[in-house]
């Protein structure tokens, strides 16, 4: 395996600052840590159990989605939602350590 840096890599950079940007949202984290924790679930199921609105519910979904963090399909009439990164549980998991450590 090379060792190459990753600020050699201007496209590795800016795809690793747009995901870190989208998670930089107390709301989008929350949401990424529900849906890591219960699997895919219905934008009704992710805005009642953040008791947010369905629109702001929808927006911040959007956004992880085309921030390749989610992925989406439909089943019916419900649109569900699942990570789309395999590695963002162990980066979650990596945030909180460092937080915690921190402290």
């Amino acid at each position: 395996m090379t060792n190459q840096r990753l600020r050699d890599d201007t496209e590795k950079v800016t795809r690793i600052a747009k995901m870190m940007k989208h998670l930089g949202n107390p709301v989008r984290l929350a949401i990424v840590e529900m849906l890591i924790e219960k699997g895919p679930m219905t934008v009704k199921s992710v805005y009642e159990a953040m008791q947010i609105s369905q629109s702001n519910a929808s927006q911040h979904l959007r956004s992880l989605e085309q921030a390749e963090i989610l992925y989406s399909h439909r089943e019916g009439t419900n649109m569900y939602y699942a990570i789309d990164k395999p590695g963002l549980p162990r980066l979650m998991q990596c945030a909180l350590k460092t937080v915690l450590n921190s402290d």
